[in-house]
């Protein structure tokens, strides 16, 4: 894997190339030391090197320091982005997650290897290794990134994105600070936070929003001790931002 640092990328993996973005470029923050920290050493323990590639010496300097002496960074306090994350998934995945109560990795959901599903999805965009396909993975809360996953099969155009031609994703919604309590939670530097093999929903899930557009399909499917958990909002003419803004909004202001 290549770790590329700049300040001119969001922050994204795609064909072996974490695109780190620093925000405040050339100035590196001990949360964004930690992350990439975080990746390295995830990278090593599935047995993969990491070429660190940035233009700036100071930036690589500090990385390097880092990658050295991890504990220097154990005293920063960094907080989450936000308190809430989720992960996304389509219809008809959402009314099985629903229906068996829990959320689980592709490995479990299709039966299969990591390194069969790995070698399947090597034409997408983010071409992932194969332990990935072992976690159930995390967005923030805010971020519309899980829709843009769901939405990648057949990706709109950006003019349907903007007015709202589109069909987002099932959005389930965790407390950041509940899913640090799960025993297979891991940090690969990347996604916020991710979880091995599954999560049962009854223990952790913080609220499901559904597009509007799909209420029909969900009479049936979900678990009675699920339902008090179940959000319809409309999405009708919202593009993708807009969207993102309602439901994080609407979430934020639960309970």
């Amino acid at each position: 894997m290549i770790l590329n640092i700049s300040g001119d990328n969001n922050n994204v993996i795609e064909r072996g190339v974490y695109y780190f973005r620093v925000s405040d470029y050339p100035h590196i923050t001990k949360s964004e030391l930690k992350n990439a920290v975080a990746f390295i050493e995830y990278e090593k323990l599935h047995s993969r090197q990491t070429e660190i590639v940035c233009r700036n010496k100071d930036i690589l300097a500090a990385v390097n320091a880092a990658i050295l002496n991890p504990e220097a960074l154990e005293s920063a306090a960094v907080s989450p982005e936000n308190e809430y994350i989720y992960h996304a998934t389509d219809v008809s995945t959402a009314k099985k997650i629903l229906s068996d109560g829990k959320l689980l990795s592709a490995v479990r959901v299709y039966g299969k290897r990591g390194k069969e599903l790995s070698a399947e999805k090597r034409e997408s965009v983010w071409n992932d290794p194969a332990d990935y396909f072992e976690y159930i993975m995390f967005c923030w809360g805010d971020s519309p990134i899980g829709d843009y996953v769901v939405l990648s099969e057949a990706f709109p155009c950006e003019e349907d994105l903007s007015n709202g031609n589109l069909n987002p994703g099932v959005r389930f919604y965790f407390r950041y600070e509940d899913i640090l309590r799960h025993p297979g939670h891991t940090f690969d530097g990347y996604h916020p936070i991710k979880v091995k093999d599954e999560i049962i929903l009854s223990d952790y899930l913080y609220a499901c929003i559904v597009p509007n557009q799909y209420k029909a399909e969900f009479d049936n499917p979900v678990l009675p001790k699920l339902k008090a958990k179940m959000f319809y909002l409309s999405q009708a003419g919202d593009g993708l931002s807009q969207w993102n803004e309602k439901v994080y909004d609407f979430v934020r202001k639960l309970w």
